[in-house]
C-alpha cells in the first residue's frame, strides 16, 4: 500500500490542528477516526508460526508444550505475526515506520503503550487457516501540557474466518478482538549527545510463584521485526536509538513482550496439569496490559507468573535493577478438548 497525496495532506493538517492543542482534538479525532484502513487477509501460513517457535525455543522454558508436530491451533497471541499492511517503503517515515495510524507531524515517534485482546476459547484459530482482520481506529487522545503532547491512538482490530470461496460458516464471528494502544511523541528538535536517563523505578507488590530470566539479543529483535515486517529503527539500529530517540541501545519490541508473557504463563499453566496433577488444563481467554519502562537488548529482562484466583493470573516483566517494565492481567477458561469440550485437550 502507498499512502496517496490526499492522505499526506490529512496527515499535515492534523499536525496543524494539534498545534492548538485542546481546541483542536475533536477535530483530529475525527479526521483520524474516519479513516478508512485496508481491510486485511492472511493464510496465517505454519511455516510462519513454526519460525516464531524456533525463535523462541532458545529464550523460553518449557517450550515443548508449544513446539509440537501433532498441535491443531495456532497459540495464543501468534496472531501478533500477521496482517500487515502492504506499505510500500516510499511510503514509510524515516524511522521505518508506516502512516496509517499517525497523526502527522511534528508527531513522528511511535511507541506501543498497552492493549487487551479477548479470546473466544471456543473457537480457536486452526494452524494455516485463512483468516481475515477488520481495523480501525476507535480513539485519540491528546495529553501533555501544550509543547509537549502525547497522542494516544486506539487502534481495534477484529479477526475472524474466511472463506476463499463462498461463505464461512463462522463469518460473523470474531474468536480474537484486538485493542492496541500506541502513543506518538514530537520528534526530537536534534541529535542527543547522551541517552537519556532512566525512569522512576517502579517495583510489583508481590513476589511472582514463577519466574525465568534472559537476555534479549539484537538477532531475536530483527527476526521478530522480520516475521512482523516491521521496519522500526528503534528495533533494529543502536545508532538511531541513541542519537535520535535517546535510548541506550535497542527497544525489545512491545507485541514481542506480549507474546513472550502469554506464552511463558501459558507453559507455566501446561507444567502445573501435566506434572502437578491439575484436574484440567487453562487457555486464556483475556488479557490487558501496559507497558511501562523500556527494554533493551542485551539486557536482563525476568519474565514472572502469579496465580490470585483458579482462573486470574497476574504476568509482568522485569527489567535489570528489578522494576516493572510491563505488567498484565489474565482471565482463563478450562481448555477445550479435542472435540471441542473443556477438559484436559491441547489448546496449543
Amino acid at each position: 500500500m502507498s499512502i496517496t497525496n490526499t492522505q499526506w495532506k490529512r496527515l499535515t493538517e492534523c499536525a496543524k490542528l494539534v498545534g492548538r492543542h485542546a481546541d483542536s482534538l475533536s477535530h483530529l479525532k475525527k479526521e483520524m477516526t474516519s479513516r478508512k484502513l485496508p481491510e486485511l487477509y492472511d493464510d496465517c501460513s505454519k511455516n510462519r508460526s513454526d519460525l516464531l517457535d524456533a525463535t523462541l525455543h532458545d529464550v523460553l522454558p518449557h517450550q515443548e508444550y508449544s513446539i509440537r508436530k501433532t498441535r491443531k491451533f495456532m497459540p495464543q497471541s501468534y496472531h501478533l505475526i500477521y496482517f500487515h499492511s502492504a506499505t510500500r517503503l516510499s511510503s514509510l517515515f524515516p524511522d521505518g515506520t508506516d502512516p496509517l495510524h499517525s497523526p502527522g507531524m511534528p508527531f513522528t515517534r511511535r511507541m506501543w503503550a498497552g492493549g487487551d485482546i479477548t479470546f473466544d476459547d471456543h473457537l480457536p484459530f486452526q494452524d494455516s487457516a485463512f483468516l481475515r482482520c477488520k481495523e480501525s481506529i476507535k480513539d485519540v487522545e491528546i495529553k501533555g501540557n501544550e509543547g509537549d503532547e502525547k497522542i494516544f491512538v486506539t487502534i481495534e482490530r477484529r479477526i475472524g474466518y474466511m472463506a476463499k470461496t463462498g461463505r464461512h460458516p463462522f463469518a460473523d464471528v470474531d474468536p480474537v478482538l484486538e485493542n492496541r494502544k500506541l502513543v506518538f511523541l514530537r520528534e526530537r528538535p536534534r541529535p542527543l549527545d547522551t541517552p537519556a536517563s532512566a525512569t522512576n523505578i517502579i517495583k510489583h507488590p508481590h513476589e511472582p510463584q514463577d519466574k525465568h530470566t534472559f537476555i534479549p539479543s539484537p538477532a531475536l529483535l530483527f527476526r521478530f521485526s522480520a516475521l512482523t515486517f516491521n521496519a522500526h529503527a528503534i528495533h533494529l539500529d543502536k545508532k538511531h536509538c541513541q542519537e535520535v530517540e535517546g535510548y541506550r541501545n535497542l527497544l525489545v519490541h512491545g507485541p514481542l513482550t506480549v507474546v513472550l508473557m502469554l506464552q511463558y504463563l501459558t507453559a507455566n499453566m501446561h507444567r502445573r496439569h501435566r506434572h502437578d496433577g491439575e484436574s484440567r488444563d487453562q487457555v486464556i481467554t483475556f488479557v490487558t496490559y501496559r507497558n511501562l519502562a523500556p527494554l533493551y537488548a542485551e539486557e536482563e529482562m525476568t519474565l514472572c507468573v502469579r496465580q490470585k484466583e483458579e482462573h486470574l493470573w497476574e504476568t509482568w516483566i522485569e527489567g535489570p535493577d528489578g522494576g516493572l517494565a510491563v505488567k498484565a492481567s489474565v482471565r482463563t477458561a478450562g481448555a477445550p478438548n479435542a472435540e471441542g469440550k473443556r477438559g484436559a485437550g491441547p489448546y496449543c
